[in-house]
């Protein structure tokens, strides 16, 4: 039987400090946290090798976080070479997250040793006054050498954008855009910046310290950042994420392709045929589930025929080739015409629909949710 591919996500739960607009399950790391953390991380990976090795093969890899970078040379060989001695690979991505604060010449040595393909470097903007605002530890001539050295390495080289900040403007947009470009960036991923409970941020806020962006200007951010790279030659290929020379996320489009992808670490998540789970999101939980030689999967649900057809819909509606029609109605054995009559009738205006292919329509793709709900059962 041929194998089929698989996604791996690899969560490192470290960073340095914690931004103000942070909720991901982090921790401030110190060494002996991450050593245990990393002895522990292989044994699942090794475990969770013996249950899906046999019948996949891995084709992207993803260490996300949290501050995959902080992680020693030592540790990135041990994740890597563990990766490796369990799983068959054939990989076209093995991609890191980055802080730039965190790059430098050696960390970029070992990762190429590694396998590492894919830089994604979490600059979000190249404004100082904003990034000391968001308490990120880097600032802007950091990240434009880490985008350099990493460059001059030969990897693909992805830069976060965050829009709609509390005192920032569009001049702060072009900077951003203009510099990225520059500086030979190939990928860009841009997001709203998202206010979450129990954040600094939020408590900054309800305090009158900072102001957060309404809807119409958070709109009117993107529509101006999506002009912008489209005049520099960035391609938009999914809702956030903008590309030049087809460089796209290669992992993340298993996420949007609903395509089987494994979640090891602290709070990962996985979906494998067509069952989703969750990995513990506290440390004393995650250690002893490893220890008791049990699996995580906590929060187990097998997908019903409607979840999967809504998420199909729902995630292909966010990439720009929209939803391969045939590939619904073989998956499903249903006639997408007669099912989404009413849809398809309602949202003529907004949307591309040739019997072959479902997609949003350029203008109407910010408003998008508005239109996918009429296809959600």
């Amino acid at each position: 039987m041929k194998k089929k591919n698989l996604g791996l996500y690899l969560h490192i739960p470290f960073c340095k400090s914690r931004c103000i607009y942070c909720d991901f399950v982090s921790s401030i790391g110190d060494q002996k946290n991450m050593d245990k953390y990393v002895e522990y991380l292989s044994r699942q990976i090794i475990d969770e090798g013996k249950k899906y090795s046999q019948d996949y093969i891995v084709d992207t890899i993803y260490f996300g976080g949290g501050t995959p970078s902080l992680l020693s040379n030592e540790h990135i060989e041990i994740l890597s070479q563990t990766i490796a001695n369990t799983f068959e690979l054939n990989l076209k991505e093995f991609s890191v997250e980055a802080n730039p604060c965190t790059v430098d010449e050696q960390k970029l040595q070992t990762l190429k040793r590694a396998g590492v393909t894919r830089l994604s470097l979490g600059v979000q903007t190249f404004n100082d006054d904003l990034l000391k605002m968001l308490g990120r530890r880097h600032n802007s001539e950091q990240a434009k050498q880490a985008i350099k050295i990493a460059l001059n390495y030969g990897f693909d080289v992805s830069v976060d954008c965050m829009l709609a900040l509390p005192n920032q403007n569009l001049d702060d947009v072009n900077d951003f855009v203009d510099t990225a470009a520059d500086l030979g960036v190939e990928h860009i991923s841009a997001y709203m910046l998202s206010v979450e409970d129990g954040t600094a941020l939020k408590r900054l806020i309800e305090e009158n310290v900072l102001k957060e962006k309404s809807d119409d200007e958070e709109a009117e951010f993107y529509d101006h950042l999506h002009k912008l790279l489209k005049e520099r030659g960035y391609s938009r290929y999914e809702v956030s994420n903008f590309c030049k020379n087809d460089k796209v996320s290669f992992h993340n489009l298993k996420y949007w392709k609903g395509d089987d992808y494994l979640g090891l670490g602290l709070s990962a998540h996985s979906l494998i045929n067509g069952e989703r789970w969750r990995c513990a999101s506290d440390f004393d939980e995650y250690y002893s589930i490893i220890d008791s030689g049990r699996a995580h999967r906590l929060d187990k649900e097998k997908l019903s025929i409607s979840d999967r057809k809504n998420e199909m819909i729902m995630l292909a509606l966010r990439l720009d080739e929209g939803l391969d029609i045939k590939e619904y109605e073989i998956k499903f054995n249903e006639n997408f015409s007669k099912e989404y009559a009413r849809a398809l009738a309602k949202n003529a205006e907004y949307i591309d629909y040739d019997g072959k292919k479902l997609s949003i329509k350029e203008q109407y793709v910010k408003v998008m949710n508005s239109i996918v709900v009429d296809f959600i059962k």
